[in-house]
Protein backbone atom coordinates (compact mmCIF):
# COMPACT_ATOMS: atom_id res chain seq x y z
CA UNK A 1 0.00 0.00 0.00
CA UNK A 2 1.46 3.33 -0.98
CA UNK A 3 1.62 6.31 1.36
CA UNK A 4 -1.25 8.10 -0.33
CA UNK A 5 -3.52 5.11 0.19
CA UNK A 6 -2.49 4.90 3.84
CA UNK A 7 -3.37 8.58 4.27
CA UNK A 8 -6.74 8.04 2.60
CA UNK A 9 -7.50 5.08 4.86
CA UNK A 10 -6.32 7.02 7.91
CA UNK A 11 -8.81 9.78 7.05
CA UNK A 12 -11.55 7.19 6.51
CA UNK A 13 -10.73 5.57 9.87
CA UNK A 14 -10.91 8.96 11.56
CA UNK A 15 -14.33 9.66 10.04
CA UNK A 16 -15.50 6.19 11.02
CA UNK A 17 -14.18 6.59 14.55
CA UNK A 18 -16.17 9.76 15.13
CA UNK A 19 -19.34 8.98 13.20
CA UNK A 20 -21.20 7.54 16.18
CA UNK A 21 -20.31 10.56 18.32
CA UNK A 22 -21.56 12.92 15.61
CA UNK A 23 -24.85 11.04 15.31
CA UNK A 24 -25.37 11.17 19.08
CA UNK A 25 -24.56 14.89 19.05
CA UNK A 26 -27.11 15.50 16.29
CA UNK A 27 -29.75 13.54 18.18
CA UNK A 28 -29.00 15.47 21.37
CA UNK A 29 -29.48 18.85 19.69
CA UNK A 30 -32.84 18.21 18.08
CA UNK A 31 -35.19 21.17 17.99
CA UNK A 32 -38.78 20.12 18.51
CA UNK A 33 -37.84 16.60 17.48
CA UNK A 34 -36.11 17.67 14.27
CA UNK A 35 -32.41 17.27 13.59
CA UNK A 36 -30.36 20.46 13.22
CA UNK A 37 -30.01 21.29 9.53
CA UNK A 38 -26.56 22.87 9.89
CA UNK A 39 -25.22 19.79 11.69
CA UNK A 40 -26.53 17.57 8.92
CA UNK A 41 -24.88 19.80 6.32
CA UNK A 42 -21.52 19.60 8.12
CA UNK A 43 -21.81 15.81 8.28
CA UNK A 44 -22.68 15.67 4.58
CA UNK A 45 -19.61 17.77 3.75
CA UNK A 46 -17.29 15.39 5.61
CA UNK A 47 -18.86 12.24 4.18
CA UNK A 48 -19.06 13.73 0.69
CA UNK A 49 -15.41 14.77 0.77
CA UNK A 50 -14.09 11.35 1.73
CA UNK A 51 -16.47 9.72 -0.75
CA UNK A 52 -15.16 11.88 -3.60
CA UNK A 53 -11.57 11.01 -2.68
CA UNK A 54 -12.36 7.28 -2.59
CA UNK A 55 -14.05 7.46 -6.01
CA UNK A 56 -11.11 9.41 -7.44
CA UNK A 57 -8.59 6.87 -6.14
CA UNK A 58 -10.65 3.95 -7.50
CA UNK A 59 -10.77 5.62 -10.91
CA UNK A 60 -7.04 6.16 -10.80
CA UNK A 61 -6.44 2.50 -9.98
CA UNK A 62 -8.71 1.58 -12.90
CA UNK A 63 -6.41 3.62 -15.12
CA UNK A 64 -8.81 6.49 -15.57
CA UNK A 65 -7.29 9.75 -14.48
CA UNK A 66 -9.99 12.07 -13.22
CA UNK A 67 -9.71 15.32 -11.38
CA UNK A 68 -11.29 15.38 -7.95
CA UNK A 69 -14.60 17.14 -8.36
CA UNK A 70 -16.96 18.64 -5.88
CA UNK A 71 -20.37 17.07 -6.28
CA UNK A 72 -23.30 19.18 -5.17
CA UNK A 73 -26.53 17.43 -4.37
CA UNK A 74 -29.50 19.72 -4.81
CA UNK A 75 -31.95 18.71 -2.12
CA UNK A 76 -34.53 21.40 -2.82
CA UNK A 77 -38.04 20.32 -3.75
CA UNK A 78 -38.74 20.29 -7.47
CA UNK A 79 -39.86 23.64 -8.84
CA UNK A 80 -38.14 25.81 -6.23
CA UNK A 81 -35.25 28.12 -7.22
Amino acid sequence: MIGRDRELFARLAQVNGHLGDVVVELMTHRDGGELPAEGLRRLAEVLGGITADLYARAAELDGRMIATQRVIIDARPTGQP
